[in-house]
């Protein structure tokens, strides 16, 4: 069948546009502008999570890329440039120090086993400077019976 020629088709379609129209009815305006602020507030739930999630892989990419921390520490720079600390004397290459029985292993502060290098000691290890001798008037102070 032809729907162009039939005619109680286009009646049925007729009657059934004519029922929604009349059953239609407005919203409120108060419930549009509602769903409105709704749907805005998602989208801006959704664009502030997006920035936040762009930032911390930002961040974590940045972090990734940046160098580690140096060797040692940095050097202050000087003019004309100061060679920075080379290794010790005691730290050079060569043969192992030789001990005899009777020999005294130098004393340098520290503990020294055999065949092991030693430091020699630095500033904090050193013991408070020696003093001056006592002056002769604190001597007498000292010495002086107690008058009575």
């Amino acid at each position: 069948m032809n729907e162009h020629s039939d005619p109680s088709l286009r009646a049925l379609f007729r009657a059934a546009a004519d029922h929604g129209s009349r059953e239609a009815a407005t919203l409120p305006v108060a419930q549009v502008v509602e769903r409105g602020r709704r749907a805005h507030r998602r989208r801006l739930a959704l664009g502030t999570a997006t920035a936040g999630v762009v930032a911390v892989l930002g961040l974590a990419t940045a972090a990734s890329l940046v160098p580690g921390p140096a060797a040692g520490p940095a050097l202050p720079a000087t003019s004309p440039s100061v060679p920075g600390p080379g290794p010790s004397p005691s730290a050079r290459p060569g043969p192992p120090p030789r001990e005899t029985e009777d020999a005294a292993p130098p004393d340098h502060g520290s503990a020294t086993t055999y065949g092991q290098r030693t430091r020699p000691p630095t500033t904090s290890d050193r013991t408070t400077p020696p003093t001056a001798p006592p002056s002769t008037a604190t001597t007498m102070a000292t010495t002086a019976p107690p008058q009575g």
